[in-house]
């Protein structure tokens, strides 16, 4: 629709886009939230249900659903420190009283995918990341018992009077 627009992705911690776009150097970021800065404007875009997932003949694979503290019992590869993604989850371990056993951290989801798909763990991540790893039968899922975590991603962009053209443009295409 727009051969003169260039679309880069990118994927980088949080803060480092942050730094990008505030630099001029990036005109829009999908940023899981929250996102807070005078100086951004922040357009909610996706919510997603954070989901265990375990390697097929896990024990936990046959539990649906999974209750919060069976987490406990077994090591956990998550997302890293610090990330709003690991915010959700600590969040939400903390408020069940879920002492967890994090036996690796890592901002990419393919490794925490490995990872488990090795049985070195299990995980909580959006089950749009395993979709169809699900159907090919090389995870299992489970949801939560009670209220699960939820991962809310938007689009980031400098505030100004008006937005541009480029940045409008590509949000009502995403949106269409």
């Amino acid at each position: 629709l727009y051969p003169k627009v260039e679309i880069t992705v990118t994927n980088a911690p949080s803060s480092a886009v942050l730094e990008t776009l505030r630099r001029h150097e990036l005109d829009l970021a999908l940023l899981t939230l929250p996102i807070v800065g005078d100086d951004l404007q922040v357009r909610p875009a996706l919510r997603e249900e954070m989901v265990v997932v375990t390697a097929p003949g896990h024990p936990l694979s046959k539990k649906r659903p999974v209750a919060p503290g069976d987490l406990a019992n077994h090591p956990l590869i998550l997302y890293e420190s610090g990330s709003n993604t690991r915010r959700v989850l600590d969040d939400f371990f903390l408020e069940e009283g879920v002492a967890v056993r994090v036996a690796m951290e890592t901002e990419n989801v393919e490794i925490i995918k490995s990872m488990v798909g090795a049985g070195l763990g299990i995980t909580l991540i959006p089950y749009a990341a395993i979709t169809r790893d699900v159907r090919a039968r090389r995870f299992a899922f489970a949801r939560l018992r009670g209220r699960s975590p939820c991962r809310e991603t938007g689009w980031v962009y400098l505030r100004r009077d008006a937005p541009p053209r480029a940045v409008t443009e590509m949000l009502k295409t995403f949106e269409a």
